[in-house]
């Protein structure tokens, strides 16, 4: 995994326990790990596939979901309200205008990668 999707899984771990009203080191203790299994994910170190699901389904989701490969393409409730907005702003705008401010998010799109 790139440091940057370990950065994320850490960072997903550590919201969801939060939401729990849990601290990481508690939900570490209660699945069986190493106190310091999340800080050494946030540090570059790889998890095994098995710490992954005990993580996931003692916070009750899934591995995909951890992975935040669930997420890609499922729009969530602030996603879909900017996706609204988006098609109304583009709604109100002439047809030539409109293949503009796709052309513009394309370019943001390839501009972030």
């Amino acid at each position: 995994m790139l440091k940057k999707d370990l950065q994320n899984l850490s960072c997903r771990i550590e919201n969801l326990c939060n939401s729990k009203n849990m601290s990481v080191r508690a939900m570490l203790k209660e699945c069986g790990l190493n106190k310091n299994a999340v800080d050494n994910i946030k540090n570059g170190s790889s998890p095994a596939i098995e710490k992954i699901t005990i993580i996931a389904n003692f916070l009750g989701v899934s591995v995909d979901f951890l992975l935040d490969n669930e997420q890609k393409n499922k729009p969530t409730a602030e996603r879909s309200e900017l996706i609204n907005k988006i098609l109304t702003v583009c709604d109100g705008l002439p047809e030539g205008k409109q293949t503009e401010l796709l052309e513009y998010a394309k370019y943001l799109v390839a501009k972030d990668k």
